[in-house]
């Protein structure tokens, strides 16, 4: 049970069977008052049996004086109570355990640590599915990937496109613009040739009109060259740059 000190509120712990039925005198170890302490009221009391009837009456011996000893919150002094009552018990209380401290060090340092991969994680998944768009940005680039063993095909690889020329003509009264060029295949196997796609831009290099065209020759042999002419109609009057590329998309779209 936990009393209290009735002049300074300090607060102690005990056992509430120590103080007995009639409660005894304690005194506070902070400030040294002594008061009657007694016992809470759900306490089990205790109930005397009376004995059974002996077969020949025996005179009962005279009882000796229950020694009565004062709990005390306190420290003694002999064996009586500072206000000279009887002797006292101290009440040990002991110490509540301190809570240890984070250690904030280590879980900022692992925080950081889990951030860090969790970064590196995506820049890599952003690397491997954008990878197009980074070759094309930075080609030399495509020596990682493939040092990783990640590389992607690339599209028309070993076909070199050459020799573009374009001319504005007018076909049945419209404006047309004529398109011709080479694609040399430069390496050691045949490749399946790709759709390809014309771009037209301004000086500033800025985007006009683009097409995507295809060849009637599906594949080119080691060292073979074909030729193509591809037109478009109306075009951009502000257009002076042509770009033919391969592209996976199809003829139309």
């Amino acid at each position: 049970m936990i009393i209290t000190c009735p002049a300074c509120s300090t607060r102690y712990s005990m056992d509430p069977t120590s103080l007995g039925p009639e409660g005894r005198r304690v005194r506070c170890a902070k400030c040294k008052h002594v008061w009657q302490q007694t016992p809470p009221d759900d306490m089990p009391k205790r109930v005397d049996l009376a004995p059974e009837p002996a077969p020949a009456p025996v005179a009962a011996p005279a009882a000796a004086p229950a020694a009565t000893t004062a709990a005390s919150a306190g420290p003694s002094s002999g064996g009586s109570s500072a206000l000279g009552g009887p002797a006292e018990e101290r009440v040990a209380i002991p110490p509540r355990p301190r809570a240890a401290a984070p250690r904030q060090g280590m879980s900022a340092g692992i925080g950081i640590l889990l951030l860090l991969i969790v970064i590196i994680g995506l820049a890599a998944a952003a690397g491997y599915f954008f990878q197009k768009q980074v070759v094309a940005s930075w080609p030399d680039t495509r020596e990682i990937y493939e040092a990783l063993g990640i590389a992607q095909p690339v599209l028309g690889k070993d076909l070199e496109i050459s020799n573009i020329t374009f001319v504005n003509q007018t076909i049945d009264g419209q404006p047309v613009l004529v398109v011709h060029g080479e694609i040399f295949n430069k390496g050691q196997a045949t490749v399946t040739m790709p759709n390809l796609l014309a771009t037209l831009r301004t000086e500033k290099r800025q985007w006009l009109f683009d097409w995507i065209f295809a060849i009637e020759k599906t594949s080119l042999a080691p060292g073979e060259t074909v030729t193509f002419t591809t037109t478009a109609k109306n075009p951009p009057k502000d257009a002076k740059l042509l770009e033919v590329t391969f592209t996976e998309k199809p003829v139309g779209s």
